[in-house]
Protein backbone atom coordinates (compact mmCIF):
# COMPACT_ATOMS: atom_id res chain seq x y z
CA UNK A 1 0.00 0.00 0.00
CA UNK A 2 2.95 2.35 0.52
CA UNK A 3 3.60 2.81 -3.21
CA UNK A 4 -0.09 3.66 -3.77
CA UNK A 5 -0.07 6.40 -1.13
CA UNK A 6 3.20 7.85 -2.35
CA UNK A 7 1.89 8.00 -5.90
CA UNK A 8 -1.29 9.70 -4.82
CA UNK A 9 0.59 12.25 -2.69
CA UNK A 10 2.98 12.99 -5.53
CA UNK A 11 0.15 13.57 -7.97
CA UNK A 12 -2.21 15.73 -5.89
CA UNK A 13 0.16 18.69 -5.45
CA UNK A 14 0.72 18.78 -9.17
CA UNK A 15 -2.97 19.41 -9.66
CA UNK A 16 -2.90 22.39 -7.25
CA UNK A 17 -0.03 24.18 -9.01
CA UNK A 18 -2.14 25.22 -11.94
CA UNK A 19 -3.93 24.05 -14.99
CA UNK A 20 -0.73 23.44 -16.95
CA UNK A 21 0.81 21.38 -14.19
CA UNK A 22 -2.38 19.49 -13.69
CA UNK A 23 -2.97 18.68 -17.31
CA UNK A 24 0.48 17.22 -17.86
CA UNK A 25 0.15 14.47 -15.28
CA UNK A 26 -3.38 13.71 -16.42
CA UNK A 27 -2.23 13.33 -20.00
CA UNK A 28 0.76 11.20 -19.01
CA UNK A 29 -1.00 8.91 -16.55
CA UNK A 30 -4.51 8.15 -17.74
CA UNK A 31 -4.28 7.33 -21.46
CA UNK A 32 -1.37 4.84 -21.44
CA UNK A 33 -3.00 2.21 -19.20
CA UNK A 34 -6.19 2.34 -21.24
CA UNK A 35 -4.28 2.04 -24.50
CA UNK A 36 -2.05 -0.73 -23.20
CA UNK A 37 -4.98 -2.70 -21.92
CA UNK A 38 -6.80 -2.37 -25.21
CA UNK A 39 -3.66 -3.32 -27.10
CA UNK A 40 -3.12 -6.41 -24.97
CA UNK A 41 -6.71 -7.51 -25.45
CA UNK A 42 -6.47 -6.97 -29.23
CA UNK A 43 -3.13 -8.76 -29.41
CA UNK A 44 -4.75 -12.06 -28.49
CA UNK A 45 -5.47 -14.04 -31.66
CA UNK A 46 -9.04 -15.15 -32.30
CA UNK A 47 -11.03 -17.22 -34.73
CA UNK A 48 -9.25 -19.10 -37.47
CA UNK A 49 -5.85 -17.75 -36.50
CA UNK A 50 -6.19 -19.00 -32.92
CA UNK A 51 -7.39 -22.37 -34.18
CA UNK A 52 -4.44 -22.71 -36.53
CA UNK A 53 -2.00 -21.78 -33.77
CA UNK A 54 -3.53 -24.46 -31.56
CA UNK A 55 -3.43 -26.92 -34.45
CA UNK A 56 0.23 -26.17 -35.15
CA UNK A 57 1.18 -26.57 -31.50
CA UNK A 58 -0.70 -29.86 -31.32
CA UNK A 59 1.23 -31.12 -34.35
CA UNK A 60 4.49 -30.11 -32.67
CA UNK A 61 3.54 -31.92 -29.46
CA UNK A 62 2.46 -34.97 -31.45
CA UNK A 63 5.79 -34.91 -33.29
CA UNK A 64 7.94 -34.79 -30.15
CA UNK A 65 5.82 -37.15 -28.06
CA UNK A 66 5.50 -39.67 -30.85
CA UNK A 67 9.27 -39.97 -30.84
CA UNK A 68 9.24 -40.44 -27.08
CA UNK A 69 6.44 -43.00 -26.76
CA UNK A 70 6.75 -44.98 -29.99
CA UNK A 71 10.11 -46.39 -28.91
CA UNK A 72 8.65 -48.41 -26.04
CA UNK A 73 7.11 -50.99 -28.37
CA UNK A 74 10.03 -50.92 -30.82
CA UNK A 75 12.73 -51.33 -28.16
CA UNK A 76 12.60 -55.16 -27.95
CA UNK A 77 13.07 -55.45 -31.73
CA UNK A 78 15.92 -52.94 -31.65
CA UNK A 79 17.71 -54.82 -28.87
CA UNK A 80 17.35 -58.03 -30.85
CA UNK A 81 18.75 -56.51 -34.06
CA UNK A 82 21.68 -54.80 -32.35
CA UNK A 83 22.18 -57.43 -29.61
CA UNK A 84 21.94 -54.56 -27.15
CA UNK A 85 19.59 -55.46 -24.31
CA UNK A 86 22.03 -53.70 -21.99
CA UNK A 87 21.41 -50.43 -23.85
CA UNK A 88 17.65 -50.30 -23.17
CA UNK A 89 18.10 -47.65 -20.52
CA UNK A 90 20.27 -45.52 -22.80
CA UNK A 91 17.67 -45.41 -25.58
CA UNK A 92 15.46 -43.49 -23.21
CA UNK A 93 18.11 -41.94 -20.98
CA UNK A 94 20.11 -40.37 -23.84
CA UNK A 95 16.95 -38.68 -25.08
CA UNK A 96 15.97 -37.54 -21.60
CA UNK A 97 19.51 -36.58 -20.60
CA UNK A 98 19.86 -33.89 -23.27
CA UNK A 99 16.26 -32.85 -22.65
CA UNK A 100 17.01 -32.51 -18.98
CA UNK A 101 20.28 -30.60 -19.37
CA UNK A 102 18.83 -28.17 -21.93
CA UNK A 103 15.42 -27.72 -20.35
CA UNK A 104 16.17 -24.69 -18.21
CA UNK A 105 18.58 -23.34 -20.84
CA UNK A 106 15.67 -23.20 -23.30
CA UNK A 107 13.67 -21.41 -20.63
CA UNK A 108 16.33 -18.69 -20.58
CA UNK A 109 16.46 -18.56 -24.38
CA UNK A 110 12.67 -18.19 -24.66
CA UNK A 111 12.78 -15.44 -22.02
CA UNK A 112 15.34 -13.35 -23.93
CA UNK A 113 14.82 -14.18 -27.61
CA UNK A 114 12.00 -14.58 -30.12
CA UNK A 115 9.73 -17.45 -29.08
CA UNK A 116 8.81 -18.19 -32.70
CA UNK A 117 12.36 -18.53 -34.02
CA UNK A 118 13.54 -20.40 -30.97
CA UNK A 119 10.68 -22.84 -31.45
CA UNK A 120 11.50 -23.34 -35.14
CA UNK A 121 15.19 -23.87 -34.33
CA UNK A 122 14.29 -26.53 -31.76
CA UNK A 123 12.06 -28.22 -34.33
CA UNK A 124 14.92 -28.33 -36.83
CA UNK A 125 17.27 -29.89 -34.27
CA UNK A 126 14.64 -32.50 -33.47
CA UNK A 127 14.30 -33.43 -37.13
CA UNK A 128 18.08 -33.88 -37.47
CA UNK A 129 18.05 -36.22 -34.48
CA UNK A 130 15.20 -38.23 -36.01
CA UNK A 131 17.21 -38.70 -39.22
CA UNK A 132 20.21 -39.95 -37.24
CA UNK A 133 18.01 -42.46 -35.41
CA UNK A 134 16.30 -43.69 -38.57
CA UNK A 135 19.60 -44.24 -40.39
CA UNK A 136 21.53 -45.62 -37.38
CA UNK A 137 23.83 -48.53 -38.34
CA UNK A 138 24.39 -49.62 -34.74
CA UNK A 139 23.24 -49.06 -31.18
CA UNK A 140 25.79 -46.32 -30.45
CA UNK A 141 24.63 -44.20 -33.40
CA UNK A 142 21.04 -44.67 -32.33
CA UNK A 143 21.87 -43.40 -28.86
CA UNK A 144 23.57 -40.32 -30.36
CA UNK A 145 20.52 -39.63 -32.51
CA UNK A 146 18.27 -39.97 -29.49
CA UNK A 147 20.40 -37.43 -27.66
CA UNK A 148 20.09 -34.90 -30.52
CA UNK A 149 16.35 -35.48 -30.82
CA UNK A 150 15.93 -34.99 -27.08
CA UNK A 151 17.66 -31.62 -27.33
CA UNK A 152 15.18 -30.42 -29.93
CA UNK A 153 12.16 -31.95 -28.21
CA UNK A 154 12.88 -29.85 -25.13
CA UNK A 155 12.52 -26.63 -27.07
CA UNK A 156 9.35 -27.89 -28.72
CA UNK A 157 7.55 -28.81 -25.49
CA UNK A 158 8.63 -25.65 -23.65
CA UNK A 159 7.82 -23.45 -26.62
CA UNK A 160 4.34 -24.90 -27.12
CA UNK A 161 3.31 -24.07 -23.55
CA UNK A 162 4.95 -20.64 -23.74
CA UNK A 163 3.18 -19.75 -26.98
CA UNK A 164 -0.11 -20.68 -25.31
CA UNK A 165 0.67 -18.37 -22.39
CA UNK A 166 1.34 -15.48 -24.80
CA UNK A 167 -1.64 -16.14 -27.06
CA UNK A 168 -4.57 -16.04 -24.63
CA UNK A 169 -5.64 -14.87 -21.15
CA UNK A 170 -4.95 -17.16 -18.22
CA UNK A 171 -8.58 -18.22 -17.69
CA UNK A 172 -8.69 -19.68 -21.22
CA UNK A 173 -5.38 -21.51 -20.94
CA UNK A 174 -6.71 -24.66 -19.21
CA UNK A 175 -8.76 -25.50 -22.31
CA UNK A 176 -5.80 -25.14 -24.65
CA UNK A 177 -3.42 -26.78 -22.22
CA UNK A 178 -5.90 -29.64 -22.13
CA UNK A 179 -5.91 -29.60 -25.92
CA UNK A 180 -2.15 -30.03 -25.84
CA UNK A 181 -2.65 -32.82 -23.32
CA UNK A 182 -5.25 -34.41 -25.56
CA UNK A 183 -2.77 -34.24 -28.44
CA UNK A 184 -0.29 -36.00 -26.20
CA UNK A 185 -2.94 -38.57 -25.35
CA UNK A 186 -3.80 -39.11 -29.00
CA UNK A 187 -0.12 -39.57 -29.70
CA UNK A 188 0.16 -42.12 -26.92
CA UNK A 189 -2.86 -43.94 -28.34
CA UNK A 190 -1.42 -43.97 -31.83
CA UNK A 191 2.22 -44.56 -30.90
CA UNK A 192 2.06 -48.15 -29.56
CA UNK A 193 -0.22 -49.26 -32.37
CA UNK A 194 1.71 -47.39 -35.04
CA UNK A 195 5.04 -48.50 -33.59
CA UNK A 196 3.90 -52.10 -33.55
CA UNK A 197 2.64 -51.94 -37.15
CA UNK A 198 5.81 -50.28 -38.43
CA UNK A 199 8.08 -52.62 -36.47
CA UNK A 200 6.29 -55.81 -37.50
CA UNK A 201 5.20 -54.92 -41.02
CA UNK A 202 8.02 -52.64 -42.23
CA UNK A 203 10.92 -51.79 -39.94
CA UNK A 204 11.41 -49.99 -36.63
CA UNK A 205 13.34 -47.29 -38.51
CA UNK A 206 10.08 -45.86 -39.81
CA UNK A 207 9.23 -45.00 -36.20
CA UNK A 208 11.70 -42.14 -36.72
CA UNK A 209 11.27 -41.42 -40.44
CA UNK A 210 7.62 -40.57 -39.76
CA UNK A 211 8.72 -37.47 -37.84
CA UNK A 212 9.89 -35.77 -41.05
CA UNK A 213 6.50 -35.09 -42.70
CA UNK A 214 4.89 -34.22 -39.36
CA UNK A 215 7.70 -31.84 -38.53
CA UNK A 216 7.55 -30.27 -41.99
CA UNK A 217 3.85 -29.44 -41.66
CA UNK A 218 4.44 -28.05 -38.18
CA UNK A 219 7.27 -25.86 -39.46
CA UNK A 220 5.13 -24.36 -42.24
CA UNK A 221 2.19 -23.61 -39.95
CA UNK A 222 4.38 -22.04 -37.29
CA UNK A 223 6.39 -19.99 -39.78
CA UNK A 224 3.40 -18.45 -41.56
CA UNK A 225 0.68 -18.28 -38.92
CA UNK A 226 2.28 -17.82 -35.49
CA UNK A 227 3.02 -14.16 -34.76
CA UNK A 228 4.12 -13.31 -31.23
CA UNK A 229 5.05 -9.71 -30.43
CA UNK A 230 8.51 -9.35 -28.96
CA UNK A 231 8.71 -8.37 -25.33
CA UNK A 232 11.00 -5.68 -24.01
CA UNK A 233 14.63 -6.69 -23.92
CA UNK A 234 14.40 -9.43 -26.54
CA UNK A 235 16.96 -9.51 -29.34
CA UNK A 236 18.88 -6.55 -27.91
CA UNK A 237 22.52 -6.37 -28.97
CA UNK A 238 24.68 -7.73 -26.17
CA UNK A 239 28.33 -8.56 -25.76
CA UNK A 240 29.44 -12.17 -25.59
CA UNK A 241 30.12 -12.09 -21.86
CA UNK A 242 26.67 -10.55 -21.31
CA UNK A 243 25.11 -13.29 -23.43
CA UNK A 244 26.97 -15.96 -21.43
CA UNK A 245 25.81 -14.36 -18.19
CA UNK A 246 22.19 -14.11 -19.29
CA UNK A 247 22.07 -17.67 -20.60
CA UNK A 248 24.02 -19.02 -17.60
CA UNK A 249 26.37 -20.87 -19.95
CA UNK A 250 28.70 -21.67 -17.06
CA UNK A 251 25.96 -23.33 -15.04
CA UNK A 252 24.60 -25.30 -17.99
CA UNK A 253 28.11 -26.41 -18.99
CA UNK A 254 28.67 -27.79 -15.49
CA UNK A 255 25.26 -29.48 -15.36
CA UNK A 256 25.78 -31.73 -18.40
CA UNK A 257 28.87 -33.69 -17.19
CA UNK A 258 27.36 -33.72 -13.70
CA UNK A 259 24.29 -35.63 -14.87
CA UNK A 260 26.31 -37.83 -17.26
CA UNK A 261 28.47 -39.02 -14.35
CA UNK A 262 25.36 -39.77 -12.29
CA UNK A 263 23.71 -41.76 -15.07
CA UNK A 264 26.87 -43.71 -15.88
CA UNK A 265 27.24 -44.67 -12.22
CA UNK A 266 23.61 -45.79 -12.04
CA UNK A 267 23.92 -47.63 -15.34
CA UNK A 268 27.16 -49.50 -14.53
CA UNK A 269 26.85 -50.07 -10.80
CA UNK A 270 26.05 -53.66 -9.90
CA UNK A 271 25.95 -54.87 -13.53
CA UNK A 272 28.91 -53.88 -15.68
CA UNK A 273 31.06 -53.02 -12.65
CA UNK A 274 30.70 -53.60 -8.92
CA UNK A 275 29.44 -50.68 -6.86
CA UNK A 276 32.73 -50.59 -4.96
CA UNK A 277 34.81 -50.50 -8.16
CA UNK A 278 36.99 -47.46 -8.74
CA UNK A 279 34.97 -46.47 -11.81
CA UNK A 280 31.66 -46.23 -9.98
CA UNK A 281 33.21 -44.52 -6.97
CA UNK A 282 35.02 -42.01 -9.20
CA UNK A 283 31.85 -41.23 -11.16
CA UNK A 284 29.84 -40.64 -7.98
CA UNK A 285 32.57 -38.42 -6.56
CA UNK A 286 32.76 -36.35 -9.75
CA UNK A 287 28.97 -36.04 -9.73
CA UNK A 288 28.98 -34.82 -6.11
CA UNK A 289 31.73 -32.25 -6.73
CA UNK A 290 30.15 -30.92 -9.93
CA UNK A 291 26.75 -30.71 -8.29
CA UNK A 292 28.14 -28.62 -5.44
CA UNK A 293 29.95 -26.35 -7.91
CA UNK A 294 26.75 -26.01 -9.96
CA UNK A 295 24.71 -25.17 -6.83
CA UNK A 296 27.29 -22.51 -5.87
CA UNK A 297 27.23 -20.97 -9.35
CA UNK A 298 23.43 -20.89 -9.32
CA UNK A 299 23.32 -19.34 -5.84
CA UNK A 300 25.71 -16.56 -6.91
CA UNK A 301 24.01 -15.97 -10.25
CA UNK A 302 20.91 -14.25 -8.90
CA UNK A 303 18.25 -13.59 -11.55
CA UNK A 304 20.69 -14.64 -14.29
CA UNK A 305 20.99 -18.16 -12.89
CA UNK A 306 19.22 -21.01 -14.62
CA UNK A 307 17.03 -21.53 -11.55
CA UNK A 308 16.41 -18.12 -9.92
CA UNK A 309 16.14 -18.43 -6.17
CA UNK A 310 12.94 -16.41 -6.07
CA UNK A 311 11.17 -19.24 -7.91
CA UNK A 312 12.46 -21.89 -5.53
CA UNK A 313 11.13 -19.86 -2.60
CA UNK A 314 7.56 -20.30 -3.89
CA UNK A 315 5.80 -23.25 -2.33
CA UNK A 316 3.66 -24.10 -5.34
CA UNK A 317 6.63 -24.14 -7.72
CA UNK A 318 8.52 -26.51 -5.42
CA UNK A 319 5.44 -28.71 -5.00
CA UNK A 320 4.75 -28.82 -8.75
CA UNK A 321 8.40 -29.64 -9.42
CA UNK A 322 8.33 -32.53 -6.94
CA UNK A 323 5.00 -33.72 -8.34
CA UNK A 324 6.32 -33.72 -11.92
CA UNK A 325 9.52 -35.48 -10.87
CA UNK A 326 7.62 -38.36 -9.28
CA UNK A 327 4.67 -38.71 -11.65
CA UNK A 328 6.66 -38.55 -14.89
CA UNK A 329 9.31 -40.86 -13.48
CA UNK A 330 6.56 -43.41 -12.92
CA UNK A 331 5.20 -42.83 -16.44
CA UNK A 332 8.55 -43.39 -18.16
CA UNK A 333 9.20 -46.57 -16.19
CA UNK A 334 5.81 -48.03 -17.09
CA UNK A 335 6.01 -46.91 -20.74
CA UNK A 336 9.30 -48.71 -21.31
CA UNK A 337 8.77 -51.87 -19.26
CA UNK A 338 5.08 -52.77 -19.69
CA UNK A 339 5.63 -53.63 -23.41
CA UNK A 340 8.60 -55.79 -22.37
CA UNK A 341 6.33 -57.63 -19.94
CA UNK A 342 3.77 -58.32 -22.68
CA UNK A 343 6.35 -59.50 -25.20
CA UNK A 344 8.23 -61.72 -22.75
CA UNK A 345 5.53 -63.05 -20.44
CA UNK A 346 2.75 -63.44 -22.98
CA UNK A 347 4.79 -63.92 -26.15
CA UNK A 348 3.19 -60.94 -27.89
CA UNK A 349 4.64 -59.28 -30.95
CA UNK A 350 5.36 -55.56 -30.93
CA UNK A 351 2.05 -55.01 -32.72
CA UNK A 352 0.09 -57.00 -30.12
CA UNK A 353 1.85 -55.25 -27.25
CA UNK A 354 0.92 -51.91 -28.81
CA UNK A 355 -2.72 -52.97 -29.02
CA UNK A 356 -2.74 -53.85 -25.31
CA UNK A 357 -1.15 -50.54 -24.40
CA UNK A 358 -4.24 -48.83 -25.82
CA UNK A 359 -5.90 -49.58 -22.49
CA UNK A 360 -3.64 -46.95 -20.90
CA UNK A 361 -3.37 -44.46 -23.71
CA UNK A 362 -7.09 -44.43 -24.53
CA UNK A 363 -7.87 -43.66 -20.90
CA UNK A 364 -5.39 -40.77 -21.02
CA UNK A 365 -7.06 -39.40 -24.14
CA UNK A 366 -10.46 -39.43 -22.47
CA UNK A 367 -9.37 -37.81 -19.21
CA UNK A 368 -7.11 -35.08 -20.64
CA UNK A 369 -10.01 -33.02 -22.07
CA UNK A 370 -12.26 -33.86 -19.11
CA UNK A 371 -9.61 -32.44 -16.79
CA UNK A 372 -9.31 -29.27 -18.88
CA UNK A 373 -13.07 -28.70 -18.80
CA UNK A 374 -13.19 -29.33 -15.04
CA UNK A 375 -10.34 -26.91 -14.39
CA UNK A 376 -11.94 -24.22 -16.55
CA UNK A 377 -15.30 -24.67 -14.82
CA UNK A 378 -14.06 -24.75 -11.21
CA UNK A 379 -10.93 -22.65 -11.63
CA UNK A 380 -8.81 -25.09 -9.61
CA UNK A 381 -6.30 -27.67 -10.83
CA UNK A 382 -5.24 -29.14 -7.47
CA UNK A 383 -8.20 -31.60 -7.17
CA UNK A 384 -7.21 -33.24 -10.45
CA UNK A 385 -3.59 -33.50 -9.27
CA UNK A 386 -4.66 -35.26 -6.07
CA UNK A 387 -7.09 -37.64 -7.82
CA UNK A 388 -4.57 -38.45 -10.55
CA UNK A 389 -1.70 -39.22 -8.18
CA UNK A 390 -3.92 -41.51 -6.07
CA UNK A 391 -5.18 -43.38 -9.15
CA UNK A 392 -1.60 -43.76 -10.39
CA UNK A 393 -0.49 -45.20 -7.06
CA UNK A 394 -3.30 -47.77 -7.15
CA UNK A 395 -2.47 -48.73 -10.75
CA UNK A 396 1.22 -49.13 -9.97
CA UNK A 397 0.34 -51.31 -6.99
CA UNK A 398 -1.66 -53.61 -9.26
CA UNK A 399 1.31 -53.96 -11.62
CA UNK A 400 3.37 -55.46 -8.81
CA UNK A 401 1.04 -58.47 -9.10
CA UNK A 402 1.82 -59.03 -12.80
CA UNK A 403 2.75 -62.67 -13.41
CA UNK A 404 3.10 -64.99 -16.41
CA UNK A 405 -0.51 -66.16 -16.03
CA UNK A 406 -2.06 -62.77 -15.14
CA UNK A 407 -5.62 -62.54 -16.47
CA UNK A 408 -6.63 -60.07 -19.14
CA UNK A 409 -9.12 -58.37 -16.83
CA UNK A 410 -6.45 -57.75 -14.19
CA UNK A 411 -3.82 -56.13 -16.40
CA UNK A 412 -6.50 -54.20 -18.31
CA UNK A 413 -7.82 -52.65 -15.08
CA UNK A 414 -4.27 -51.73 -14.04
CA UNK A 415 -3.51 -50.07 -17.38
CA UNK A 416 -6.81 -48.18 -17.51
CA UNK A 417 -6.24 -46.85 -13.99
CA UNK A 418 -2.71 -45.80 -14.98
CA UNK A 419 -4.05 -43.91 -17.99
CA UNK A 420 -6.80 -42.30 -15.95
CA UNK A 421 -4.34 -41.18 -13.28
CA UNK A 422 -1.95 -39.55 -15.72
CA UNK A 423 -4.80 -38.08 -17.75
CA UNK A 424 -6.11 -36.36 -14.63
CA UNK A 425 -2.80 -35.08 -13.31
CA UNK A 426 -0.21 -35.09 -16.08
CA UNK A 427 -0.84 -31.58 -17.46
CA UNK A 428 -2.03 -29.92 -14.26
CA UNK A 429 1.46 -29.32 -12.89
CA UNK A 430 2.09 -27.21 -16.02
CA UNK A 431 -0.76 -24.91 -14.99
CA UNK A 432 1.04 -23.94 -11.77
CA UNK A 433 3.73 -21.67 -13.29
CA UNK A 434 1.29 -20.33 -15.88
CA UNK A 435 -1.12 -19.31 -13.13
CA UNK A 436 1.06 -17.92 -10.33
CA UNK A 437 3.84 -16.39 -12.49
CA UNK A 438 3.86 -13.76 -15.20
CA UNK A 439 6.11 -12.34 -17.89
CA UNK A 440 9.48 -14.00 -18.43
CA UNK A 441 9.04 -15.94 -15.19
CA UNK A 442 6.45 -18.14 -16.91
CA UNK A 443 9.13 -19.51 -19.26
CA UNK A 444 11.57 -20.01 -16.38
CA UNK A 445 8.98 -21.63 -14.10
CA UNK A 446 7.76 -23.92 -16.87
CA UNK A 447 11.33 -24.98 -17.66
CA UNK A 448 11.98 -25.80 -13.97
CA UNK A 449 8.94 -28.09 -13.81
CA UNK A 450 9.79 -29.73 -17.13
CA UNK A 451 13.39 -30.14 -15.98
CA UNK A 452 12.07 -32.28 -13.13
CA UNK A 453 10.04 -34.34 -15.61
CA UNK A 454 12.96 -35.16 -17.86
CA UNK A 455 15.45 -35.61 -15.01
CA UNK A 456 13.23 -38.21 -13.38
CA UNK A 457 12.97 -40.11 -16.65
CA UNK A 458 16.75 -40.12 -17.12
CA UNK A 459 17.47 -41.19 -13.55
CA UNK A 460 14.78 -43.81 -13.03
CA UNK A 461 15.17 -45.49 -16.40
CA UNK A 462 18.85 -45.99 -15.55
CA UNK A 463 17.97 -47.14 -12.03
CA UNK A 464 15.33 -49.58 -13.28
CA UNK A 465 17.63 -51.03 -15.93
CA UNK A 466 20.21 -51.67 -13.24
CA UNK A 467 17.63 -53.28 -10.95
CA UNK A 468 16.19 -55.32 -13.82
CA UNK A 469 19.49 -56.76 -15.05
CA UNK A 470 20.81 -57.46 -11.56
CA UNK A 471 17.62 -59.26 -10.57
CA UNK A 472 17.46 -61.11 -13.91
CA UNK A 473 20.95 -62.57 -13.49
CA UNK A 474 20.10 -63.65 -9.95
CA UNK A 475 16.81 -65.24 -11.02
CA UNK A 476 18.42 -67.08 -13.94
CA UNK A 477 21.08 -68.52 -11.64
CA UNK A 478 18.35 -69.76 -9.32
CA UNK A 479 15.60 -70.86 -11.76
CA UNK A 480 17.60 -71.84 -14.86
CA UNK A 481 21.17 -72.62 -13.79
CA UNK A 482 22.03 -74.31 -17.10
CA UNK A 483 21.12 -71.17 -19.11
CA UNK A 484 23.78 -68.66 -20.02
CA UNK A 485 22.70 -65.27 -18.56
CA UNK A 486 24.89 -63.33 -21.00
CA UNK A 487 23.29 -65.03 -23.99
CA UNK A 488 19.78 -64.63 -22.60
CA UNK A 489 20.32 -60.90 -22.05
CA UNK A 490 21.92 -60.46 -25.48
CA UNK A 491 18.95 -62.18 -27.17
CA UNK A 492 16.66 -59.29 -26.24
CA UNK A 493 13.02 -59.37 -25.22
CA UNK A 494 11.35 -59.73 -28.62
CA UNK A 495 10.76 -63.37 -29.59
CA UNK A 496 12.56 -64.58 -26.48
CA UNK A 497 10.67 -67.87 -26.13
CA UNK A 498 11.33 -68.85 -29.74
CA UNK A 499 15.03 -67.98 -29.44
CA UNK A 500 15.47 -69.92 -26.21
CA UNK A 501 13.51 -72.92 -27.53
CA UNK A 502 16.22 -73.50 -30.11
CA UNK A 503 18.80 -74.05 -27.35
CA UNK A 504 17.01 -75.33 -24.25
CA UNK A 505 14.26 -77.75 -23.31
CA UNK A 506 10.70 -76.60 -22.60
CA UNK A 507 11.10 -76.54 -18.82
CA UNK A 508 14.23 -74.40 -18.99
CA UNK A 509 12.52 -72.01 -21.38
CA UNK A 510 9.59 -71.66 -18.97
CA UNK A 511 12.03 -70.94 -16.16
CA UNK A 512 13.75 -68.28 -18.24
CA UNK A 513 10.41 -66.57 -18.87
CA UNK A 514 9.60 -66.77 -15.15
CA UNK A 515 12.98 -65.20 -14.42
CA UNK A 516 12.22 -62.28 -16.72
CA UNK A 517 8.86 -61.65 -15.06
CA UNK A 518 10.37 -61.89 -11.59
CA UNK A 519 13.13 -59.46 -12.62
CA UNK A 520 10.44 -56.87 -13.40
CA UNK A 521 9.17 -56.79 -9.81
CA UNK A 522 11.74 -54.21 -8.59
CA UNK A 523 10.76 -52.05 -11.57
CA UNK A 524 7.09 -52.09 -10.58
CA UNK A 525 8.09 -51.32 -6.99
CA UNK A 526 9.93 -48.19 -8.10
CA UNK A 527 6.79 -47.08 -9.96
CA UNK A 528 4.66 -47.60 -6.83
CA UNK A 529 7.02 -45.54 -4.67
CA UNK A 530 7.12 -42.70 -7.20
CA UNK A 531 3.33 -42.60 -7.55
CA UNK A 532 2.88 -42.55 -3.79
CA UNK A 533 5.40 -39.73 -3.39
CA UNK A 534 3.62 -37.67 -6.05
CA UNK A 535 0.64 -37.45 -3.69
CA UNK A 536 2.76 -35.29 -1.38
CA UNK A 537 3.41 -32.81 -4.16
CA UNK A 538 -0.28 -32.53 -5.05
CA UNK A 539 -1.25 -31.94 -1.41
CA UNK A 540 1.42 -29.25 -0.99
CA UNK A 541 0.32 -27.23 -4.03
CA UNK A 542 -1.56 -24.05 -3.19
CA UNK A 543 -5.17 -23.70 -4.28
CA UNK A 544 -4.98 -20.74 -6.68
CA UNK A 545 -7.84 -20.15 -9.11
CA UNK A 546 -7.14 -19.60 -12.79
CA UNK A 547 -10.17 -17.30 -12.79
CA UNK A 548 -8.51 -14.82 -10.44
CA UNK A 549 -9.84 -13.18 -7.34
CA UNK A 550 -12.79 -11.55 -9.14
CA UNK A 551 -13.40 -14.14 -11.85
CA UNK A 552 -11.57 -12.11 -14.49
CA UNK A 553 -8.53 -12.90 -16.52
CA UNK A 554 -4.95 -12.43 -15.61
CA UNK A 555 -4.77 -11.72 -11.85
CA UNK A 556 -4.34 -14.94 -10.03
CA UNK A 557 -1.46 -15.44 -7.64
CA UNK A 558 -0.33 -13.12 -4.90
CA UNK A 559 2.25 -11.52 -7.14
CA UNK A 560 -0.31 -10.79 -9.82
CA UNK A 561 -2.85 -9.48 -7.36
CA UNK A 562 -0.33 -7.18 -5.78
CA UNK A 563 0.79 -5.91 -9.15
CA UNK A 564 -2.81 -5.37 -10.17
CA UNK A 565 -3.48 -3.27 -7.10
CA UNK A 566 -0.30 -1.26 -7.66
CA UNK A 567 -1.04 -0.62 -11.31
CA UNK A 568 -4.77 0.07 -11.12
CA UNK A 569 -5.18 1.64 -7.70
CA UNK A 570 -3.23 4.91 -8.14
CA UNK A 571 -4.54 5.48 -11.64
CA UNK A 572 -8.13 5.13 -10.57
CA UNK A 573 -7.58 7.42 -7.60
CA UNK A 574 -5.90 10.01 -9.81
CA UNK A 575 -8.70 9.85 -12.35
CA UNK A 576 -11.27 10.29 -9.61
CA UNK A 577 -9.36 13.25 -8.16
Amino acid sequence: MAPDNETAVAELPAEKDGQGAASAPAASLEPPPTDNKTENEQSYPTGVRLFMIGFGLCLAVICSNLDRSILGVATPQITTEFNSLGDIGWYGSAYLLTSCCSQMFFGKVYAHFSAKWTFLSALAIFEVGSILCAAAPDSDCLIVGRAVAGLGATGISTGALLIISRSMPVSRRPKYTAMIGAAMGVTLVIAPFLGGVLTDRVTWRWCFWINLPLGGVTLLITFFLVHIPQESGQNEAVLWFQFAQKMDLVGNTILLPCLVCLLLALQWGGTTYAWNSWRCILLLCIFAVLFLVWAYVEARGGDNSTVPRRLLKMRSILAATWFAFCLFGMLFVQTYYVPIYFQVAMGDSAYQAGIKMLATTAAMTVFFPITGVMTTATGYYVPSMIAGSVASAVASGLMVRFRVNTSTAFWAVALVLAGMGFGLAGQQCMMVPQTILEGDDIALGTSVVMFAETLSGSVFLAVCENLFETRLIRELEFRAPNADPAYVIASGASGLRAAMSRLYDAQTVDNIIESFVAALQPVWTVAVVLAALSVLGSLATEWVSVKGKDGKDGKNGKNKQDKSSVEDGPLNETAAA
